[in-house]
């Protein structure tokens, strides 16, 4: 499934109470490590300049540089750097092809003064607050760049409809959208994402996001910045067991964990996949609840069963209100546990706010990205926009991953100048190795469908997220285990 004090920004708008009081400690974004030191090889970087000045991309192989020329008739020219030196500042996305001279509606969704994108998320259902993140971000970014001027003078725009949390409503959603012809989905993110998928694939519809479901991610039409949720190799399940390997290798994982999920399929799924890695790792699974309604009113029985079967920690894949009842539960009976964690859907200051700070204490929270509160420009770009195009709205992981989705794709659209197409996106996504996503990420390859192999561990301090492991840069020391 997945507050910093209030920071005033260069051109005034500020970023939400996210994070602790180290905002202004430089994390540059170009130190990608494989053990738990810190110490290991460098990733590819970003540059560490102020937020909105030139974030760099990280990523690389290479799109062509100068994707057209001027002459007598001919298209307006365009600046591609390679990835490695892209910009994701908006101005300089939208000056690197600023005239829309030789725009054609070259594909569907395009026309030469636009791009239409599709996006389907769980704006409404059972898992309340944790689903809109996505499109608000990707508009937040695609409000920025068309501030500035667009993408060879062409608006992005988005059409978001609501899957309310269920496969079958995602599956008209995306046939719908694409029934519209919108040039791509973007941002997309739903418990529910596996509904559309075949529809995207029949249509060979790119779909840039990040994936819940396993079959989204190993989906020959998906894309993503970061690595998806999990990975099947002839017909097993696989995922990445670096979270596992962060507390280990830094003292603090547990030698007996209880997993807890809702009963709904990709909650319970997900469990079960983290409970099979662990025992994998030496653990022993002391307790397991795989059918917990998002409606009950306490976790109060599975709080006295975790504690009547000795365990030491527990990780859960509900929500931010399953996370709060099981805090607030704990806290109530008096039961210390030296790990508490969930998956970076509790990874927003609505998590404190919904267990309250005294119970939420020491919660810890595994993200594919440097926590936001840092002073990295990627991140702290993102929230800038989210600010200023999508005010009051919380920054968050589901937020920032779909940002991070977005801005590869609008690389991807800008390397293909004034005629954009669905095969020439697809085309630039392949030659992107080691993506960093501005420095923000672990290095990863899109054109590959495994998981993210590179996190950062934060727990809850205070009123904030603090990073807890590594001390510097991300852990990229996980591998690929298969769980099913």
């Amino acid at each position: 499934m997945t507050g910093l004090a209030l920071v005033a920004t260069a051109c005034g708008a500020r970023v939400g109470p996210y994070l602790g009081a180290d905002a202004g400690t430089s994390q540059s974004g170009a130190g990608a490590t494989s053990g738990p030191t810190g110490s290991g090889p460098a990733a590819t970087g970003a540059s560490t300049g102020a937020v909105g000045t030139g974030v760099s991309s990280g990523g690389g192989g290479g799109a062509t540089v100068g994707a057209s020329s001027r002459a007598s008739g001919a298209a307006a020219p365009v600046n591609v750097p390679p990835p490695t030196g892209f910009s994701f500042d908006p101005r300089s996305e939208a000056a690197a092809c600023s005239s829309s001279a030789g725009n054609t509606a070259s594909d569907a969704g395009v026309t030469p003064g636009s791009i239409t994108f599709g996006n389907v998320s769980g704006l409404t259902g059972p898992l309340s607050n944790s689903f809109n993140q996505g499109p608000e971000a990707v508009q937040a970014l695609f409000s920025a760049i068309n501030a500035a001027g667009g993408i060879c003078g062409r608006k992005l725009v988005l059409d978001t409809e609501d899957d309310g949390q269920n496969s079958s409503t995602n599956a008209s959603d995306v046939g719908d959208l694409i029934s519209k012809n919108v040039f791509a989905f973007v941002g997309s993110t739903s418990d529910a994402d596996n509904g559309g998928v075949p529809q995207m694939v029949q249509a060979n519809v790119p779909d840039v996001g990040f994936a819940i479901n396993c079959n989204r991610t190993t989906a020959p039409t998906y894309w993503d910045p970061a690595g998806g949720s999990c990975d099947v190799q002839n017909g097993h399940y696989y995922v990445n067991n670096g979270i596992f390997k962060l507390a280990q290798s830094a003292g603090y994982l547990p030698s007996r964990m209880a997993f807890l999920s809702y009963n709904i399929a990709i909650s319970a799924q997900a469990a079960q996949q983290y409970a099979n890695a662990y025992q994998q790792l030496g653990g022993t699974i002391c307790y397991t609840d795989y059918a917990i309604s998002p409606a009950s009113p306490s976790l109060s029985s599975d709080v006295q069963s975790i504690e009547n079967n000795k365990c030491q920690g527990v990780l859960t894949t509900v929500d931010v209100t399953g996370n709060a009842k099981l805090l607030q539960a704990l806290a109530q009976q008096s039961v210390r546990l030296g790990y508490v964690a969930t998956t970076f859907d509790g990874y927003t200051p609505a998590q404190i706010t919904a267990a309250g700070q005294a119970d939420a204490q020491g919660l810890i929270v595994s993200i594919p990205f440097y926590p936001l509160n840092e002073n990295q420009s990627a991140v702290q770009l993102y929230q800038q926009e989210l600010a200023a195009y999508e005010p009051g709205k919380t920054p968050s992981g589901f937020g920032f991953l779909s940002w991070e989705a977005a801005q590869m794709l609008v690389y991807a659209v800008i390397a293909n100048g004034h005629t954009p197409t669905r095969a020439g996106v697809v085309k630039t996504f392949h030659t992107l190795n080691g993506w960093t996503g501005g420095g923000a990420l672990g290095p990863y390859t899109p054109g590959s469908t495994e998981t993210s192999s590179c996190s950062v561990d934060v727990s809850v301090q205070g009123n904030a997220f603090v990073r807890k492991a590594p001390a510097s840069g991300m852990y990229c020391g996980g591998s690929l285990v298969q769980v099913g």
